[in-house]
């Protein structure tokens, strides 16, 4: 009531010196009043105000009504419409009240809360309005942060892969993480305030409970219990667990964090870990070859018949044997077979046999144990391993020695196995494809290959035809590799000239597709301009009309590695080698010559 005068010069002088922020208003949005409190949380004096309507500007950026006019005129708009509900607020006859976050014209931003009440004549009618603001901003932002650090807690709590426990100093559980409940297969609502002991073995509880006697818990540390102890699972599984003791003490109470984990899921992971490394591994072996086709190119009817064996043998488990001239890209099929069968998403696994030594073939395919032989510092996973639920190719695998045909025709019956030096049996899943150059009936007839063995292989064989047979794809093959090359060096060549095309029709191609490669490349390496020329330079030796290569294959192969060897001065290794020219890994190149028994004479 302000009719009083002494009253209403108290209410003033009260108001004015309220520790609080506060304005008072007319009936007509005037300021009547602008407290110390409010010209310290404003900054603006109350000269400025008293009078005026722009109280508004102490708070706000742009002009709207604050609660004190909301509460004058209600058609002003509704709490909703102007405030951020991030508070409680109520609406009622005598008082207005709500908490939210306020844009101060100077650029802070302060969590306000604002009440707004009447002020009364002797006849209970409204003559002013007192708004009141109290500053929150501090307590609201340690809440904020309060409830950032418990939601972080909470988040690293969850997702935590170890179980972790909180167990008081009765023994009982009082924290039980996502981790936990997988682990023991137990709800935290089931294990929270159960005895700790009913996840522990019955063997295991004498030592668990003297690793969680807390005594005097400020002079503990944690302490690692990396084996002794037996865990058991809601349905009573029991399993080994290693185990992390920390005392703590909260709220006066002495605690102990224990944080666990499954023992098998850890040997489980380091199996998986050792995997991954070794198909990591095989794959880097695998990306550093040399002769890696990204496509199969050709239209001819020949190449179209093996492309239609392949799509027809695909999707079954049948083993399939490429046979093929060196250089026809039997590697590129078996590939293509693998990507189109349904074991595309596990590993095709390669291994050439030709190329490894007698003595290391077995541990290349089997894997070996640690200390089986001299040098085996570390167990090994074989390509058998690697290929489990993939497809395993064996290129040339004609190369094999006897010895090994048996225990690799044991592997294709049984699906199982040993690592050299170990005794343990290991099961795989693997699809085989097998690829040669060699005429594996003829070498069973000679005593040099395994008749069970080749009737093992040959269920489906496919013959990837030699390039002379197929000579309407050497102009694909040829523009194929001429874009792959010219970018990848970076000159601009877009054409074959036709007399260079004439001379590659022409050519008998003993190397096959990998030779045709090869003389693009070096081709485009020598190309002066805008087409491709064939110039004196390359030493093609090609003719017009050459004659049939006349003998057997293995007659065929062995004069042509001879004529390049002489080309080459005997050079294998190097670029400028033998190996290089035919389009071999030298340790390849050295195992054709010892088996078609090529030997330099002096």
């Amino acid at each position: 009531m302000l009719d009083d005068p002494t009253a209403k010069s108290f209410a003033e002088h009260l108001l004015h010196h309220l520790p609080v922020s506060a304005f008072v208003l007319d009936t007509r949005h005037r300021v009547l009043l602008w407290n110390r409190a409010c010209e310290q949380l404003t900054g603006i004096p109350a000269a400025e105000m008293i009078g005026t309507d722009r109280h508004w500007q102490g708070f706000y950026r742009e002009r709207r009504p604050c609660l004190g006019d909301l509460f004058l005129d209600r058609a002003l708009g509704r709490l909703p419409e102007w405030y951020e509900r991030a508070g409680p607020s109520s609406v009622d006859a005598a008082v207005l009240h709500t908490e939210n976050w306020c844009p101060m014209p100077d650029g802070r931003r302060l969590y306000l809360i604002i009440e707004a009440g009447p002020i009364l004549d002797a006849r209970g009618e409204v003559v002013a309005v007192v708004e009141t603001q109290r500053d929150m901003t501090a307590q609201k932002l340690a809440e904020q942060a309060l409830a950032e650090s418990e939601r972080r807690f909470s988040t690293l709590f969850d997702s935590a892969m170890d179980a972790i426990l909180a167990v008081d100093g009765e023994g009982r559980i009082t924290l039980f993480n996502a981790a936990a409940e997988r682990i023991f297969r137990c709800a935290a609502s089931l294990a929270l305030g159960q005895p700790a002991e009913r996840f522990i073995a019955r063997a295991a509880r004498p030592l668990f409970s003297r690793l969680l006697a807390l005594g005097d818990a400020p002079a503990q540390r944690p302490f690692w219990a990396p084996e002794g102890l037996t865990a058991q699972r809601a349905d009573g599984e029991e399993f080994p667990i290693e185990a992390t003791f920390s005392p703590m003490e909260i709220a006066g109470q002495k605690s102990c964090a224990v944080i666990l984990r499954d023992v098998n899921d850890r040997r489980e992971a380091e199996r998986r870990v050792a995997r991954l490394q070794a198909e990591k591994g095989y794959l880097r072996e695998v990306a550093s070859t040399e002769y890696n086709f990204a496509e199969i190119v050709g239209e001819s009817p020949e190449i179209r018949a093996v492309f239609e064996h392949l799509r027809m043998v695909a999707g079954t488990d049948t083993p399939v044997l490429l046979l093929g001239e060196t250089g026809t890209g039997k590697e590129l099929f078996a590939e293509g077979l693998h990507h189109l069968s349904g074991r595309r998403e596990a590993l095709l696994v390669k291994v050439n046999c030709a190329a490894l030594p007698a003595e290391l073939i077995e541990s290349e395919l089997f894997g070996h144990e640690k200390g089986a032989f001299t040098g085996a510092t570390q167990q090994r996973r074989g390509r058998f391993e690697l290929a489990h639920r993939g497809t395993l190719f064996l290129d040339e695998v004609g190369e094999l020695p006897l010895a090994l045909q048996a225990k690799l025709l044991r592997v294709l019956q049984e699906q199982r196995f040993e690592r050299v030096g170990g005794s343990a049996t290991l099961e795989v899943d693997v699809r085989i494809v097998a690829a040669t150059n060699r005429d594996l009936a003829a070498e069973v007839e000679a005593g040099r290959f395994r008749r069970d063995l080749f009737f093992r292989l040959n269920v489906f064989p496919i013959r990837i035809p030699p390039l002379r047979e197929r000579r309407t794809d050497i102009p694909l093959l040829a523009r194929h590799f001429l874009a792959k090359f010219a970018r990848k060096l970076g000159k601009p060549i877009a054409a074959i000239a036709p007399a260079a095309m004439e001379r590659l029709l022409a050519y008998p191609w003993p190397g096959n597709v990998r030779e045709l490669q090869n003389v693009i490349e070096r081709a485009v390496i020598l190309a002066q301009g805008p087409q491709l020329e064939l110039g004196p330079a390359l030493d093609l030796r090609l003719a017009v009309n050459p004659p049939e290569p006349a003998g057997t294959l293995e007659e065929v192969e062995r004069n042509h590695i001879l004529r390049v060897l002489e080309e080459t001065r005997w050079v294998i290794a190097g670029p400028r080698g033998a190996a290089a020219a035919l389009g071999l890994a030298p340790s390849t190149l050295r195992s054709r010559m010892q088996k078609l028994g090529i030997v330099r004479r002096r």
